[in-house]
């Protein structure tokens, strides 16, 4: 019998603690000790309203129990998802079976009706059951702390990116990262890797700014003038962000929008916009046939966004860790389970 401590989200800010023993782990699932579990900007939503489930969806962590019919789908062709496996949680529970996910486009699932942390029992806990199919086994060179990266901040970022690329005829030259949070950060590490030769960066709080300008970006100063970026990132959902980011593109360039927010996006009803060709592309998360790519990056770039980044707390400090990350303290706080000391 295994017994679990996990956070509870009430709803305005509160956050609880419970402890009790784990039912077996179901049959398709792994039970997984959390070694880390990274604070994301959209968790706010869910300690502002509560949750119905253990919250938390950047997990890394190590199998400790399998059921015996415990499948990885994870792109590893169906091998087992063993005890001891090292893995990343990838969050949409996809179905495995439509013609999206045949072809590897996990992320785009026809039958996605969970995510991880949202809808289902998260990482915000010492330990957490998933389907065995939604376990990444991580590389042994690549440590926990810096594979947790390769969801969200890389994962993300990554995919993204290849998808705004994809839209040019040609190597975009100038990209403008909008918003210096985690996500903001990643886009520019994945941008260098890519090599995009120059890139900008602007945010309202310096602390982020200068935290992107030490990584590589430039300051945009200009944030009026049009025509200036072959590809614009908006990733914090402000809605200035989103103008700002429909402002400055050139003609023919693309817009990413990964920025969250319960505001709808709008575009402007201006001439000048009705007469831009502009790619607006939206991205979720990555597919499966990605990882690979991924863990490439992720070598390269990982350790230093880890070092820049990560602000290890305990999971009983995880109310301090939201006061100081929503305070821009700490930039990305990492949840080192009790399990995993």
């Amino acid at each position: 019998m295994t017994t679990n401590t996990m956070a509870r989200f009430a709803g305005n800010g509160v956050i609880t603690f419970e402890t009790n023993d784990m039912e077996p782990v179901r049959p398709g699932e792994v039970r997984l000790r959390v070694e880390v579990c990274a604070l994301c900007g959209s968790d706010k939503r869910l300690l502002a309203a509560g949750s119905r489930v253990v919250p938390g969806h950047e997990i890394a962590g190590v199998v400790v129990e399998t059921a015996r019919d415990a499948m990885s789908g994870g792109g590893t062709g169906g091998d087992r998802v063993g005890v001891g496996t090292r893995g990343i949680v990838y969050i949409p529970v996809f179905c495995g079976r439509c013609a999206q996910c045949e072809r590897s486009r996990t992320n785009r699932c026809l039958q996605l009706g969970e995510l991880i942390g949202w809808q289902r029992d998260g990482g915000f806990a010492a330990y957490v059951d998933v389907p065995a199919r939604c376990v990444i086994p991580v590389p042994d060179d690549i440590g926990l702390d810096v594979a947790v990266l390769g969801l969200d901040t890389v994962g993300t970022a990554a995919h993204g990116l290849r998808m705004a690329l994809a839209t040019q005829p040609d190597a975009p030259q100038r990209l403008l990262v909008v918003g210096c949070g985690p996500l903001g950060l990643g886009v520019i590490a994945v941008a260098q890797e890519f090599g995009i030769p120059e890139i900008y960066a602007t945010d309202p709080n310096p602390a982020r700014l200068a935290t992107a300008l030490e990584s590589g970006a430039k300051e945009a100063t200009d944030l009026h003038s049009h025509n200036q970026y072959d590809v614009a990132v908006e990733v914090s959902g402000a809605d200035r962000a989103r103008e700002l980011a429909q402002q400055v593109i050139m003609p023919g360039g693309a817009v990413l929008v990964l920025g969250e927010s319960n505001e709808p996006y709008t575009m402007p009803a201006n001439p000048r916009w009705r007469r831009t060709d502009c790619f607006t592309v939206r991205s979720f998360y990555f597919p499966l046939d990605e990882v690979e790519q991924n863990w490439k990056v992720l070598r390269h770039c990982g350790p230093s966004l880890r070092d820049r980044l990560a602000h290890p707390l305990a999971l009983s400090d995880l109310p301090e860790a939201f006061e100081s990350f929503a305070a821009g303290v700490h930039l990305k706080p990492f949840i080192i389970t009790g399990a995993a000391s």
